[in-house]
């Protein structure tokens, strides 16, 4: 029985298995330190391709982001409220690390790459749920909801990113992890009800 991976025929599969590949590499390495014939070989393909089906590197990068970005649509599902979104999101993010990964690795690699993608519809859809929420008085009304999202999303990206500074640096880093994300979720929680009447 022959288990070698089949390598990909025909536009979508090789599309798709390009992208595949660019994730796991730049969620590695980085964008600066990956090229296109690393990508190609991963995606098993010629390099070629890759200018054929996406033009440029830089093209495929933003492809993999919107990918990578529609996949954590997927795993949040259609939340309805803004509290529930964010706990979701966060946990997706976690389980799907690469994502953030190659979002920060493009910011780092100190390369002005534009626009990150195309299109940031989460976000927006965050911002709706949190006006929402406001308009039902179940969040706070203190900020206005595009700076409450900014703040919110800084905060669970920046855990990410930071964890190994950030938990050791507050004492926490022998805590065990259910316990952290537990009372990090509390403290976001009462964060977004308000100050106590």
């Amino acid at each position: 029985m022959n288990l070698k991976k089949k390598k990909p025929h025909g536009r979508e599969q090789v599309t798709r298995a390009l992208i595949e590949a660019a994730a796991e590499l730049f969620s590695k390495y980085g964008l600066e330190a990956v090229s296109v014939r690393d990508i190609a070989a991963k995606a098993g393909v010629n390099h070629g391709l890759i200018h054929r089906h996406f033009g440029s590197k830089e093209i495929l990068r933003r492809k993999t982001q919107e990918f990578l970005a529609a996949g954590i649509r997927e795993g949040v599902g259609i939340p309805t409220d803004f509290e529930d979104a964010l706990l979701k999101a966060f946990d997706t993010l976690e389980k799907k690390p690469a994502f953030w990964r190659v979002l920060a690795r493009t910011f780092l690699d100190g390369e002005d790459h534009g626009d990150v993608q195309s299109d940031f519809p989460f976000l927006k859809y965050l911002v709706e749920l949190a006006r929402q929420g406001q308009a039902e008085r179940k969040i706070t009304t203190a900020y206005e909801p595009r700076f409450l999202v900014a703040a919110v999303v800084a905060f669970g990206l920046g855990m990410m990113v930071f964890e190994r500074f950030i938990l050791p640096g507050t004492g926490l880093e022998k805590e065990p992890r259910e316990d952290i994300q537990q009372k990090m979720n509390a403290a976001l929680s009462t964060f977004l009800k308000g100050p106590a009447a």
